[in-house]
């Protein structure tokens, strides 16, 4: 019974002490919700919020969720991190948006890889169905979807045949 009581006790005390913790407020905007970033690079050095390289680095095909884009010297940087940033030279970014997707056109669709170059040696036939789990766009705003790792279609290509929230 008397450890019972001490027990309860200190549990009451701990509570209390958790109470008097600061409380500290985050600025919604300071995230950018429902981005990603995909590291295709072999080896993608990581920043600080200075641009100074901290010695350490990220693998290829790794990914993250962005915390905010910054620029250093004329070159986007992604957050990855608490003060950890990557170069879009070494990664890009995207978002998720799993969905099946039919060739709309008449004839073959190029693809593109996350750079947006067009690839010599494949292309997506008239009329197929395709998974497509990520979008990706230029800096201009045109969109690409993914319809294979690192292999891209333009949105205005394909038509959307259902759509799975995640």
């Amino acid at each position: 019974m008397k450890r019972k009581v001490v027990v309860a006790f200190f549990a009451i005390l701990l509570g209390m002490g958790f109470s008097f913790l600061p409380i500290q407020s985050v600025k919604a905007e300071s995230v950018t919700s429902g981005y990603f970033v995909d590291v295709s690079a072999r080896s993608a050095e990581v920043y600080n919020s200075s641009g100074d390289a901290l010695g350490k680095s990220e693998p290829e095909n790794s990914c993250w969720v962005l915390g905010r884009t910054t620029t250093f010297d004329g070159k986007d940087y992604y957050q990855i991190g608490n003060d950890e940033y990557l170069s879009s030279s070494d990664s890009y970014m995207y978002r998720d948006r799993p969905e099946v997707i039919r060739v709309e056109t008449d004839e073959d669709v190029p693809v593109y890889n996350h750079d947006f170059v067009e690839s010599s040696c494949v292309a997506l036939a008239p009329g197929t169905y395709w998974y497509s789990d990520r979008v990706i766009t230029t800096p201009d705003g045109m969109p690409f979807v993914r319809v294979a790792t690192d292999e891209y279609v333009g949105m205005w290509n394909v038509i959307q045949q259902s759509f799975t929230e995640k």
